[in-house]
């Protein structure tokens, strides 16, 4: 089983088929049934800058695909997880968002049922934000040349009197909306920074990812990283979350020139949500896209990072998809043979023993995912049993299991081993996936001549595995 992430594109693709590589793709999704497709919050603030009712329609068609496999960062939680949400239920709430914020009023409220102290609270805040001055306004930069302070004065309040942390806000927000806007205000901005800190010099080689190190001798005098934490992080006083770090390393490589989009097609907006969406796909197996400049800022940032998901661009996705979402086991047969082989020949990662009890394990690493899902076992020999712990690893930013990944797993068992103990078949969605998020789901069980095999969610750590019982 595979997380699959798709950027807009590829499902735009899809939904229009007007190539015949994606119409033969979609007829392969439509029939397999052993991988998880997932969309994220990213693909809904893509379609709510679309101002026609064809997006209505593409959140349809995407359903059809993803199902309610749904990726989100809460912002107040600095968390992203896995959430129960239909695309058109997502973006409901999506589209009522705005971003407009009327500074004028914000603190245009009754403020007479507030005690002393509140009402003192709430004064001191409205007089910091309104009587603070801050002079940002750089006369300096009368002495550089125009190349410099022209495509700048998009952003620096050149000649303005000191203004208030309220005004500077107002200012603030009025720049990001200029650069959503007028595409040629943050090609100015990124002009600058390129020419005057990087002018070409540290670009982007995936198998020399040297640009972090590299960029110590420019005017930076930082490595990448640490020019990414200090902008979110000055005073190193705050917890900078992946998705903050992430999204801001990905702006920065085109910001920088580091890995630059054509001049042509580069919009802010656009550039921001990429980032988006490349975070969200650190949540999966792969990521998909048809986008060279993604592809190409997704593979550095990943292998920069240590996220070990796949970055494929479409054709050759299409290509290899029967081999990507292929399940081996067939029955058990089949199921016991590949287990077998793997427990004579499987790479043994790790192997330690138990300093308590008398227990040996051997963490192997198979030649293939078993039921689709799991990637790696525990061979356990305790007090002369033995056992198999049959677990998923991942090398990248998931740390949940998605509840369609229960269902897809129950029901590629019940294709092999067919009913267990208890006459349980396919997974029963609305009353098990309350189970499993009230910890008291029982999964499933065979009894076979030579061993007994589970399916559950393992109480030490919490996941879905397998354990295997040898009689």
């Amino acid at each position: 089983m595979v997380r699959i992430y798709f950027d807009k594109q590829i499902f735009s693709h899809l939904f229009k088929q007007e190539k015949a590589q994606y119409v033969k793709l979609l007829n392969q999704i439509r029939k397999q049934k052993a991988s998880l497709f997932c969309y994220s919050h990213a693909h809904l603030l893509d379609l709510k800058n679309d101002k026609t009712n064809i997006k209505y329609s593409e959140l349809e068609f995407m359903d059809s695909i993803v199902n309610d496999n749904y990726l989100s960062y809460h912002a107040i939680e600095k968390k992203t997880s896995c959430y129960l949400a239909r695309p058109l239920e997502a973006f409901a709430d999506v589209e009522k968002e705005t971003d407009d914020i009327d500074f004028s009023s914000i603190f245009d409220f009754d403020t007479s049922d507030l005690n002393p102290e509140d009402q003192e609270k709430f004064e001191n805040a409205k007089n910091l934000l309104t009587e603070t001055k801050l002079d940002f306004n750089f006369p300096e930069m009368e002495n550089l040349d125009s190349s410099i302070t022209d495509p700048l004065k998009n952003f620096l309040p050149f000649g303005k009197e000191p203004m208030s942390i309220m005004q500077w806000s107002e200012h603030f927000m009025g720049m990001l909306k200029n650069m959503q806007e007028d595409k040629t205000v943050y090609k100015g901005l990124r002009n600058v920074t390129d020419k005057h800190i990087n002018n070409g010099k540290f670009t982007i080689d995936y198998d020399e990812i040297d640009f972090n190190e590299d960029l110590k001798d420019s005017h930076l005098q930082k490595t990448f990283i640490e020019y990414v934490n200090s902008n979110l992080n000055p005073n190193g006083d705050k917890e900078i979350s992946k998705y903050d770090f992430f999204t801001n390393a990905y702006f920065t490589l085109d910001l920088l020139g580091i890995s630059k989009e054509p001049s042509k097609s580069v919009r802010f907006n656009n550039m921001l949500n990429d980032g988006i969406h490349s975070y969200y796909g650190a949540y999966c197996d792969c990521v998909v896209s048809d986008d060279n400049g993604f592809l190409k800022k997704t593979r550095a940032l990943y292998k920069l990072l240590g996220i070990n998901t796949k970055v494929i661009h479409a054709d050759d996705f299409i290509q290899s998809f029967d081999f990507i979402v292929e399940k081996e086991e067939k029955d058990l047969d089949s199921f016991s043979e590949l287990l077998v082989n793997d427990l004579e020949n499987g790479l043994i990662v790790d192997s330690y023993k138990s300093i308590d009890i008398n227990r040996e394990t051997n963490t192997i690493k198979p030649a293939h995912n078993y039921l689709g899902f799991f990637n790696r076992i525990d061979n356990i020999v305790e007090e002369g049993k033995s056992y198999l712990y049959f677990y998923r690893k991942t090398n990248n930013y998931s740390n949940f299991t998605f509840l369609r990944e229960y269902e897809l797993v129950v029901n590629n068992a019940v294709k092999i081993f067919g009913a267990d103990n208890h006459f349980k078949e396919k997974f029963e969605w609305e009353k098990e996936k309350d189970l499993i998020q009230s910890d008291k789901w029982y999964g499933r069980k065979w009894e076979f001549e030579t061993f007994t095999l589970k399916i559950e969610t393992n109480k030490g750590s919490g996941k879905l595995s397998i354990l295997i019982s040898m009689k």
